[in-house]
């Protein structure tokens, strides 16, 4: 079950770039490249040139591909997917091992001498523009923006809109992804990760390929904590496309509710991971068992805990009885108060520790898994034998501290930005 053995090695290329290597035996490798250049490495007047650029470097072509040629290698692999998030633009690749090598020419090419072939660009212009179209033309867009920055305030780097502005992608020219990339596609803020059946010379490829570029500026973004709150923010707004034209009584309201919580890596995260999961992580959940089960008040409805990037939250949600979303949100409330005052039982904590190794034991049957863990052991120094023991030695009065400290006591004066998207508000 460990990542750390006989079959993993990890260094770094003299031009910066960190490398991570995993042999498994299979007859496939995952991987990625990462990049640690994303959305909230732009500048005033660059909103959306990161995701553009990461559409240019898939299609564009590079010095040693021509684009379609570029496209011909992509569809060799298994899968090949290129994503921007806030922090980093990294490229996830599945594929026989054979193709390992190819992979390495290829990738290194796209990301650090892209071509970007005119055609190509304005296609992905066009592209991109449509993307960001249908992102705000989503009924919640607004709604789910608003309640981002209720919670983690206005312009928090959280909350970032990756997809950028509509003008800036507009009217973007190739110089000004080129820029872009300049600023941060350099090997020594870049990581590469391959787990599977390595060819037997993966460390003289990924010299061959990735060694010969320089060095350069870069570095990783740092997110802030996330604020405390202060209060409870409500926001109750109209839903009309979630309005039920057959039988107006039933429709459904989309609820949400965010609490704050530790970061991944403050010590109470573990019992705070197995509280949410207690409050409405399956079936077996207080939530569905109460909200959904006993009272009918909602199909599904469950609790989400993310400690990821310096920020912690709680996030409550499901579609909930419109007329009725009130009650809803009353018994959700109770149950938080309930984990605040009773011990839950030793069984249902025993319960949670066998999925967490079973959850664990699952993920090292892929090499995909094997990637995920290593990417956690590299960004957080976390690894699954250290996860472990801290879940196996949560207790049922640990549960109960961390619902103390983070659980609201009820509703009225609890701490929380609670939303509501109703179809039956006026």
């Amino acid at each position: 079950m460990a990542t750390i053995n006989g079959n993993y090695r990890e260094f770094r290329l003299d031009n910066g770039l960190f490398v991570a290597l995993q042999e498994t035996p299979t007859q496939t490798v995952s991987g990625r490249l990462r990049v640690w250049h994303g959305a909230l490495n732009e500048e005033k007047g660059e909103e959306g040139i990161a995701h553009f650029l990461e559409h240019t470097l898939m299609t564009g072509g590079s010095q040693k591909y021509d684009p379609e040629r570029a496209d011909e290698i992509r569809g060799t692999f298994g899968s090949f997917n290129a994503l921007t998030g806030l922090e980093r633009t990294f490229f996830p690749v599945d594929m026989l091992a054979e193709d390992s090598q190819l992979f390495l020419e290829y990738v290194s090419d796209a990301a650090f001498n892209p071509r970007f072939a005119t055609s190509r660009v304005e296609e992905e212009r066009q592209r991109v523009l449509r993307e960001t179209a249908d992102a705000k033309s989503n009924p919640g867009f607004k709604d789910s923006k608003a309640y981002g920055e209720e919670f983690f305030g206005k312009n928090s780097p959280h909350t970032y809109f990756i997809l950028g502005n509509e003008a800036v992608v507009g009217s973007a020219s190739v110089d000004t992804l080129r820029e872009f990339h300049e600023r941060g596609y350099h090997p020594n803020n870049m990581d590469l990760i391959l787990v599977g059946a390595l060819p037997k010379n993966i460390e003289d490829l990924v010299q061959e390929n990735l060694g010969q570029f320089p060095s350069g500026n870069g570095k990783k973004v740092e997110f802030p904590r996330n604020p405390q709150l202060y209060g409870a923010t409500v926001l109750h707004t109209s839903a009309p496309e979630l309005y039920n034209h057959e039988n107006p009584e039933q429709s459904s309201a989309h609820l949400g509710i965010s609490l704050v919580a530790p970061t991944e890596t403050e010590e109470d995260s573990y019992a705070v991971r197995m509280l949410v999961d207690i409050l409405g992580g399956d079936a077996n959940s207080r939530l569905f068992q109460s909200v959904s089960q006993r009272k009918g008040l909602a199909y599904g409805v469950g609790a989400q805990y993310d400690g990821s990037n310096n920020k912690g939250v709680i996030q409550i949600g499901g579609s909930v009885h419109s007329v009725r979303a009130n009650e809803a949100v009353d018994a959700i409330f109770e149950e938080m108060a309930k984990l605040r005052t009773d011990l839950v039982s030793q069984e249902s904590l025993e319960r949670l520790k066998r999925n967490s190794r079973y959850g664990i034991a699952k993920t090292f049957e892929t090499n995909a898994g094997h990637v995920n863990a290593i990417e956690l052991r590299v960004d957080k120094g976390l690894t699954p034998e250290y996860h472990l023991e801290k879940m196996e030695a949560i207790t049922p009065e640990k549960i109960r501290e961390a619902a103390v400290k983070y659980l609201p006591q009820n509703r009225t004066d609890g701490k929380y930005v609670l939303s509501l998207r109703d179809p039956l508000k006026k």
